[in-house]
């Protein structure tokens, strides 16, 4: 159930809530929407794992963005129910035949695959309108804080050979690659781009769309990081000179880079010790990202009191404990 208050002191003196509250703020997912719609030189695919909830959707929508990156059968059911005029990319590269199935009843017409026995796979229990969506994989060393180099996409002979083989079935195949999530280092892009025409040349085969993933940053308290605008600038001058006069459109498909400001989560303190709180969530719960992204993903927190108030003064640094037995349930920093 969604709550409407004026501001976050306002929920908590009027709810003093026990449990952990998520906090949505779609003025600012409207914003960040705006951004890379004006700013990014090609469409906007958001991508639904970073947040399924209906209001998200709605706000995206309202904002101009039509393309959904979906990953799931839950992702797919939640935007067909909450947006029936989306278009949807269902881009994971290992489904299982009755997920295709169920994708291609739905309106998907955009699948990725990173091999050919996915290509075969996704080809056979579709229509000659499919278009296999063709992920690149991406080495190492993007500058990104969470590496996705490891499982998916598809190595160089293997996306020349997969590229022709969509071509002999028929079909009109799109590339795709991820240079990693929340990459501080726009350079990533305009490699990834190069990398994908250079092979998609010696496949020797015509790509109408490349999709660059995601990747764009959020800005959190610790990350060190150019702007936006400086990422969009970087991928339209490659763009340019790599893939317009090839006749190739770019999308790209942001997740926490469109929600990451649209959201927050408030929890409790239930106890305090002199160097050290215990909070009401923890790496189990809410704040299970804390755990992986460690420093580089430091979260910006506020203190308020029961009464709502914003407390000021001294600062002092607290080791933060979530609320479970487990020894390991800690924010990887300090409050």
């Amino acid at each position: 159930m969604i709550r409407r208050y004026p501001s976050v002191a306002a929920l908590v003196a009027a709810e003093r809530p026990e449990i952990p509250v998520h906090l949505f703020r779609p003025h600012r997912i409207a914003r960040a929407a705006r951004e890379f719609v004006a700013g990014f030189p090609g469409d906007t695919l958001f991508a639904v794992k970073c947040n399924a909830h209906p209001l998200v959707l709605e706000t995206l929508w309202a904002e101009g963005i039509r393309l959904y990156d979906v990953a799931s059968p839950m992702e797919i059911g939640r935007v067909a129910e909450t947006l029936p005029g989306a278009v949807m990319f269902y881009h994971h590269p290992a489904k299982t035949p009755g997920q295709i199935a169920l994708a291609w009843k739905a309106g998907v017409r955009h699948f990725a695959v990173d091999c050919i026995a996915e290509l075969e796979k996704v080809a056979a229990l579709t229509g000659p309108e499919m278009s296999p969506v063709v992920r690149l994989g991406i080495p190492k060393g993007s500058g990104a804080v969470y590496d996705l180099s490891t499982k998916f996409g598809a190595a160089p002979e293997v996306f020349v050979a997969t590229l022709r083989r969509a071509v002999t079935l028929g079909l009109a195949p799109a590339v795709t690659f991820h240079v990693g999530s929340q990459c501080l280092d726009p350079k990533a892009f305009r490699l990834g781009m190069s990398l994908a025409v250079e092979l998609i040349e010696r496949a020797g085969v015509t790509i109408r769309l490349m999709d660059v993933g995601g990747g764009f940053p959020a800005y959190y308290r610790s990350t060190v990081a150019p702007p936006l605008s400086a990422y969009f600038e970087l991928i339209r001058a490659a763009h340019a000179e790599l893939t317009q006069p090839r006749g190739i459109r770019l999308a790209c498909e942001p997740g926490r880079a469109l929600v990451a400001e649209g959201g927050s989560l408030l929890v409790r303190v239930n106890l305090r010790k002199p160097d050290s709180v215990y909070l009401n969530d923890g790496i189990f719960g809410g704040l299970t990202e804390t755990y992986w992204g460690k420093d580089e993903l430091s979260l910006p927190c506020r203190v308020i009191d029961a009464d709502g108030r914003l407390r000021s003064g001294g600062a002092a640094r607290f080791t933060a404990f979530g609320p479970t037995c487990d020894g390991n349930d800690v924010l990887p920093w300090p409050l």
